[in-house]
């Protein structure tokens, strides 16, 4: 029998939310007016006081450096962007303001307004000053991208069409087709944007697009695709694509939390060397901080690393208290090598310092059932579905389980419990049918592996699974 698969779980873009328009009949603008001061004052300065020693250290030679060359406008932009990376948009806006008058051939500086002005929730004005910046810079593709967006806000989809269309041409690729798709579905285009989105979720299956091509399932009056994209969908999702004149802003960005997250960015981009150091020099500020020190345990392994990584997750265990996912995490080391002892012992200490976390006790049920010892996972499995109710790797799991049992039937009505909790979750439909082959009822097993190769995710495992029910039903006759 083909071994059923087991979806490991790990510790630890591109939609918008449906609206109803009417067309506007006006022109997208090209260089709009919006107030902006007629005459430049002394720079922004705002209290420091009170302000963090980081933000201090960083704004008052700012505020000199504008001071000492009133009339440099790059001076105004950066002591804006020093504002706005650090909780101050007010002043940042204003800052702009003025680097826009006494720079006015930086398309940056009614750029970052019209981003400010949008957070606001004032789109027309934000429409009027990204054109501003447009009309200096017309190659930066994400001035037409969110141009594209703020049109939609102010009901102009067949402009926002044009420029989602133009951001496409520039590089933005998926991000473009989504705004097109969107755009089309403003107009009750449903069949149009589905032409567009069906081969762009293949291609980018954000959660985002998902959510878009589900929308267009369901106006075009196919709901079961509907239910099953929109399951892998995202409202929430903001469009999003490359920006780096925004990213630019992240340079002001001071403080702890900042290079914490500038340290997590360095991971995501693989540059181990400059997150490891950074890391290390957070928990030299706060050497208990459970964030950063499994973090950088987190970057020595990806880094390859590993007895770094380990003795990072071992120190901390040396000094009272111990947060539950040092013991989470240092668990897998143990199990690697072939401690078993000691890496159950961390399991038990996490459940023990946090027990309403589910992963210790999925952790626990996973390592138990690499040992067979299956009524004992079953247990621990079943603890961390009381605390997770609605993730459908929780049933997954207990089914795989209750199927090395040889309960069928048990085993059968977890992995449905799982694709009911979410019809997109390929591995619920592929384990369902090798379960439903086993016990002889083929035409129900080929049902749902076709409905699992048709969300696209586990194509090898599938059409090798259809294959095993295949050989199974043959040797049945």
């Amino acid at each position: 029998m083909l071994k059923l698969k087991v979806l490991l779980l790990l510790v630890a873009f591109i939609s918008t939310t449906a609206c109803t328009e009417k067309q506007a009949s006006t022109p997208a603008p090209t260089k709009a007016e919006i107030p902006i001061a007629k005459e430049v004052g002394p720079p922004i300065a705002i209290p420091l006081k009170d302000l963090p020693e980081a933000v201090v250290t960083l704004v008052e030679p700012l505020i000199k450096q504008a001071m000492n060359e009133p009339r440099n406008g790059e001076h105004r932009g950066a002591l804006g962007m020093a504002y706005e990376a650090n909780g101050f948009p007010d002043a940042a806006f204003n800052s702009y303001q003025q680097a826009e008058n006494l720079a006015s051939t930086n398309a940056r500086w009614p750029y970052y307004q019209a981003l400010i002005l949008a957070g606001r929730g004032d789109h027309q004005l934000a429409v009027d000053a990204v054109s501003r910046a447009m009309s200096l810079n017309e190659s930066y593709a994400a001035l037409w991208m969110w141009r594209g967006v703020w049109l939609l806000d102010i009901a102009r989809s067949i402009e926002a069409l044009a420029d989602f269309s133009k951001a496409e041409s520039m590089g933005l690729k998926a991000a473009g087709l989504a705004g097109q798709a969107r755009a089309l579905l403003h107009q009750y285009k449903s069949e149009e944007a589905l032409a567009i989105l069906k081969p762009l979720a293949r291609n980018a299956p954000f959660p985002s697009i998902y959510y878009l091509l589900g929308r267009a399932y369901r106006e075009t009056g196919n709901m079961e695709q509907a239910k099953i994209a929109l399951s892998r969908g995202d409202s929430t999702s903001p469009l999003s694509w490359q920006d780096p004149w925004v990213n630019e802003k992240r340079d002001y960005e001071v403080g702890f939390q900042a290079d914490s997250l500038r340290a997590q960015r360095y991971l995501k981009a693989r540059e181990y060397d400059k997150a490891i150091t950074l890391f290390r020099e957070l928990q030299a500020q706060q050497p208990d901080n459970p964030v950063i020190i499994n973090r950088l345990s987190r970057a020595y392994a990806d880094a390859g690393e590993r007895q770094n990584s380990f003795w990072v997750l071992r120190r901390a265990l040396a000094k009272e208290p111990i947060h539950y996912s040092v013991h989470l995490n240092i668990a897998p080391f143990y199990e690697a090598r072939g401690d078993i002892e000691s890496a159950l012992d961390h399991l038990d200490q996490a459940i023990s310092a946090n027990p309403t976390v589910a992963i210790s006790y999925t952790r626990k049920g996973l390592l138990l059932q690499k040992l067979r010892k299956y009524p004992e996972a079953l247990a621990q499995l079943k603890q961390a579905l009381d605390l997770t109710p609605n993730d459908p790797k929780a049933f997954f799991y207990i089914g795989d389980v209750e199927i090395l049992m040889k309960n069928w039937s048990e085993g059968i009505r977890r992995f449905e419990q799982s694709i009911q909790v979410d019809p997109a979750f390929a591995l619920g439909y592929l384990n369902l049918g090798l379960a439903l082959a086993s016990i002889n009822n083929f035409e129900e097993a080929r049902s749902a592996l076709i409905q699992a190769k048709a969300l696209g995710t586990h194509n090898d495992d599938v059409d090798a699974a259809m294959l095993h029910v295949a050989q199974l039903e043959a040797r049945s006759k």
